[in-house]
């Protein structure tokens, strides 16, 4: 199983676009496909919260963590035509997106 994580920061204005697009859009899309097993979207805690649980604020908006049983199943869904069109609306709202991919060696109650 493989995890990837994305990180997203929404353009000036659009964060409830943003939220709208990753969940009714790319990850409804995500969800259909061969291969895919779950996925979170997550938001920080306020920065007040964070700073007093002495917590580190991340540097993006949000994240969404996304498993998948393969690497080349993720990658066939990347090849879609579907992907093409749900992912270009995620990027249209956001100001920045970075990502990574991560081995998952051990899960619970997953």
């Amino acid at each position: 199983m493989i995890s990837l994580n994305v990180y997203l920061t929404p353009r000036s204005g659009k964060a409830a676009e943003l939220e709208s697009v990753v969940r009714d859009r790319w990850i409804k899309a995500m969800a259909e496909q061969p291969g895919f097993l779950r996925a979170a979207a997550l938001r920080p805690f306020p920065d007040d919260e964070l700073a007093a649980l002495e917590a580190t604020r991340p540097q993006n908006a949000y994240e969404v963590v996304a498993y998948w049983e393969t690497e080349a199943q993720r990658v066939d869904w990347t090849q879609r035509s579907i992907h093409a069109e749900v992912w270009a609306d995620v990027l249209a709202a956001s100001e920045s997106v970075t990502y990574t991919l991560q081995t998952v060696e051990q899960s619970w109650n997953m």
